[in-house]
C-alpha cells in the first residue's frame, strides 16, 4: 500500500529519487510543488510531459525541460508510478486542445482524470481532487511505487500533504496567473 488518507490529509509512502533516469520510462502521475496547497498535477508518459497549467499547454513535450526547471529551482515533487496496460490510449488526445488555465471549469486534474477514465475504469470521471484518484488507484491496484525528490522525508518516507477543497484550487489558479496588461 502506498497511499492513505484521513479526513483531513493523505499521505504517501516515498523512498528518494535516485536517478531522474528512473522516471523518463513507463507512466508517472507528477505531484510538483508538494510544499504548496493544492500542488501542480500532471503526467510523465515515456519521457514526455504533459501538464495543464495558467501559463501553457504541455503535450509529450521533452521531459529533460520539465526536470531541468524541478531541479534549477528545487521544487519538492512526487511521482507515482502507474500501471501501464499495453493498451494506454494516446495521452496527446487529452491534452492537445486545451487552452491555458484561467476562468474555466478545468483544473490540472481534468484531463489526467479523463485519461484515466478512457484508460483505466470510468470511475476516475468522477474524481475531483488528487487524493479522491489516488484513493480508486489504489483500490483498484494501479499505483506501484512512489518516488520523491527535493522534500523533507529524510527521517520517514511518509510524506503527508493537506486536503484542499475546489474554492483553494480556483484560488491558486488566479494567483498564479499571467497577469494581463492592460494597452493604453
Amino acid at each position: 500500500m502506498i497511499f492513505s488518507e484521513d479526513n483531513t490529509s493523505f499521505s504517501l509512502i516515498a523512498n528518494p529519487l535516485i536517478s531522474l533516469e528512473n522516471i523518463k520510462s513507463g507512466l508517472w502521475l507528477a505531484l510538483v510543488g508538494v510544499n504548496e496547497t493544492p500542488p501542480h498535477i500532471s503526467l510523465i508518459s515515456d519521457g514526455k510531459y504533459y501538464s495543464l497549467s495558467t501559463r501553457k499547454v504541455d503535450c509529450g513535450s521533452p521531459l529533460t525541460k520539465f526536470l531541468n526547471a524541478v531541479e534549477r529551482k528545487r521544487i519538492p515533487s512526487l511521482f507515482v508510478r502507474i500501471e501501464s496496460q499495453p493498451q494506454i490510449h494516446n495521452l496527446d488526445s487529452h491534452y492537445e486542445n486545451l487552452q491555458p488555465l484561467n476562468n474555466t471549469e478545468n483544473t490540472c486534474l481534468s484531463p489526467i482524470k479523463a485519461f484515466f477514465a478512457e484508460n483505466f475504469s470510468s470511475e476516475f470521471s468522477e474524481v475531483k481532487f488528487v487524493f479522491e484518484l489516488l484513493a480508486l488507484a489504489e483500490k483498484k491496484d494501479l499505483l506501484k511505487e512512489c518516488v520523491s525528490l527535493f522534500s523533507d522525508n529524510t527521517n520517514s518516507k511518509i510524506i503527508t500533504l493537506p486536503k484542499y477543497t475546489m474554492l483553494q484550487i480556483k484560488n491558486r489558479i488566479q494567483e498564479i496567473s499571467p497577469k494581463l496588461t492592460s494597452i493604453k
